[in-house]
């Protein structure tokens, strides 16, 4: 369901950031005051673009695989329930579909025919071009770069090569130092590799576990063995 049978064109990460940025800066003029973290992707998605947050277990939502969903005609967002109790995988879940609605919108409501699903849907694992391009602009909505670095400067010594573990360490206190309170600490380990704060690790879309499996590509797994444990322990809840 997530994969739909069309084609989106590549975006320059460049691009997503802009985009990004621009939302946030429109949503200022809006309210008219500065965002400052956590950014209310809720009340960006509901007063500024008009949809409703739907939280649902029903239908597609059955399957804990499909974390949300937008669709567009009736300017829904659905979020799997099982989601909500959890506030970062919550909150970029909704910063994912805002990200489907700036990206995609266009192209999707455009191409779409009687065969084609009215939604789109983020799922715990596929990953096609259109879904990567929704997870980067929900880090960079979440996680502006600007603030990012801001925090980064309040901690010495904080950039360079890293482990899983220290980058897990060091992913925490930014949130805590930049007030990113409505994101998971692994979408912060997301972000910090992607801005080029953690060199020797790439970024993953979508788990804890996937970071630890590149990893353990990497001759990390026995230095962050505890971690590994617990990463896998944790992503059993979100199966």
């Amino acid at each position: 369901m997530s994969h739909l049978e069309m084609e989106f064109t590549e975006i320059p990460l460049a691009d997503i950031e802009t985009r990004a940025q621009k939302l946030i800066e429109d949503y200022e003029d809006h309210v008219g005051k500065r965002v400052r973290t956590p950014v209310p992707v809720e009340s960006i998605a509901e007063h500024y673009l008009g949809y409703t947050i739907d939280i649902t277990d029903e239908g597609l939502f059955e399957d804990p695989k499909y974390l949300g969903g937008i669709v567009f005609d009736e300017a829904v967002i659905r979020v799997n329930a099982a989601v909500e109790s959890h506030e970062g995988r919550y909150n970029f879940t909704i910063a994912h579909e805002i990200g489907h609605h700036v990206l995609h919108r266009e192209q999707f409501v455009a191409a779409r025919n009687d065969q084609t699903p009215n939604i789109m849907c983020r799922e715990v694992s596929a990953k096609p071009i259109e879904e990567r391009q929704a997870d980067q602009f929900a880090s960079a909505l979440l996680m502006p770069a600007d603030e990012v670095a801001k925090a980064m400067r309040q901690i010495p010594s904080a950039s360079g090569d890293i482990s899983v573990r220290a980058l897990r360490a060091l992913a925490g206190k930014v949130c805590k130092i930049g007030g990113f309170t409505n994101v998971s600490n692994t979408a912060m380990c997301n972000r910090l590799i992607t801005l080029g704060y953690a060199r020797g690790l790439d970024y993953q879309t979508g788990t804890g576990l996937d970071l630890m499996r590149s990893a353990d590509a990497r001759g990390f797994s026995g230095i962050d063995t505890w971690l590994y444990k617990r990463l896998k322990k944790l992503m059993r809840i979100f199966r």
